[in-house]
C-alpha cells in the first residue's frame, strides 16, 4: 500500500531508526509498502523512516528489482565527490553535498541472511543519503554553516501564499564574497611594513592598489545584480532593498578604511 512521505517540518525525520530484530510478515509488509510508495513517487530509493517506520530498512531500485537493505552499515569507504542532491523531505531544495565515491556495505536481507556489497558512483551516493535518514540526519547536516543558514532561511520564508520560493543561493553573493576576500587580503598586508624591505613594500603597494580598483567594481556589480534579484524574488524577505543598501554601505565603509591604510601606511615613503 502506498504510504505518505514525510515532508518538512515533520520532526519524525530526526528519529534514529532501530535495528530490525524480527524477520516476519510485518517486515515483509513494510518492504511491500516501501516499494509501492517508491513506484507511486518514481523514487530510486527509500528509507523506512521516510514513511514513518522507525526501523533501519532501506530499499534500493536496481534495474527492475527492488533490493531491501536491513540493518545496513558502512564498513569501508574511499574517494570523495561533490554532486547536487535533492530530497522528497525538502521539496524545491537542491544542495551540493560531499560523499564517498566507493563504499562497502554490510546488511541483512528480508529473511535475516547477512550480506556484504560494494557500491560505487550513483548507487553509493543514493545509499549514503538513505542511510543518513536511518540515523536521524539529512543532507542539511552535511553542508557548511553558511549554506545551512541559507537552507534554514529558505525553509522559513521560501513557501509563501500564492506560490513561489526563495532560492538558496543568490548569485549577488558571489560579488559580495569576492569584495570581502579582497578587503581581508589587503587588511592582512598592513602588518608587512614591519617585516619587509622597501622594495617588497613597493610591490605590496602595487598589488593593494590593483585590489582597491577591483573592489568598487565588485561592489557595483553586487548592488546592481542584487537589485535585479530583488525584483525577481519579491517574496523573499532576505532580498529586499534595505538589506542590499545596508550591506553595500558596510562594505563601502570597510573599503574606505583599507584605502586610507594603503595610501598612508603601505605606500612607500
Amino acid at each position: 500500500m502506498v504510504q505518505p512521505l514525510l515532508k518538512y517540518p515533520d520532526p519524525t525525520i530526526r528519529l534514529i531508526s532501530a535495528n530490525v530484530r524480527f524477520f516476519n510478515d510485518e517486515l515483509s509488509q513494510w518492504i511491500t509498502d516501501m516499494i509501492d510508495t517508491m513506484r507511486e513517487n518514481d523514487l530510486s530509493a527509500l528509507s523506512a523512516i521516510m514513511i514513518g517506520i522507525q526501523y533501519n530498512v532501506i530499499v534500493m531500485k536496481e534495474g527492475d528489482s527492488y533490493i531491501p537493505y536491513i540493518n545496513a552499515r558502512l564498513i569501508k569507504h574511499s574517494g570523495m565527490s561533490t554532486q547536487t542532491e535533492r530530497s522528497t523531505y525538502y521539496p524545491g531544495i537542491s544542495v551540493d553535498v560531499d560523499r564517498f565515491e566507493y563504499v562497502t556495505v554490510i546488511y541483512e536481507d528480508e529473511n535475516g541472511n547477512p550480506h556484504h556489497r560494494d557500491l560505487d558512483a550513483e548507487m553509493s551516493r543514493i545509499f549514503q543519503q538513505q542511510l543518513d535518514y536511518c540515523f536521524g540526519s539529512t543532507f542539511v547536516d552535511r553542508v557548511d554553516k553558511e549554506m545551512k543558514q541559507r537552507i534554514n532561511d529558505h525553509l522559513e520564508h521560501g513557501l509563501v501564499e500564492g506560490g513561489g520560493s526563495c532560492p538558496i543561493v543568490f548569485y549577488r553573493d558571489y560579488f559580495k564574497r569576492g569584495a570581502k576576500y579582497l578587503i581581508s587580503f589587503i587588511a592582512l598586508t598592513f602588518v608587512l611594513p614591519f617585516f619587509v624591505s622597501s622594495e617588497v613594500r613597493r610591490w605590496v603597494y602595487t598589488v593593494d592598489t590593483y585590489g582597491l580598483i577591483l573592489i568598487p567594481l565588485l561592489l557595483i556589480s553586487y548592488f546592481l545584480y542584487a537589485q535585479y534579484e530583488a525584483k525577481i524574488y519579491k517574496q523573499c524577505t532576505s532580498c529586499q532593498t534595505g538589506n542590499i543598501i545596508g550591506t553595500t554601505a558596510i562594505l563601502l565603509f570597510q573599503y574606505a578604511i583599507i584605502s586610507l591604510g594603503v595610501f598612508f601606511w603601505i605606500a612607500p615613503k
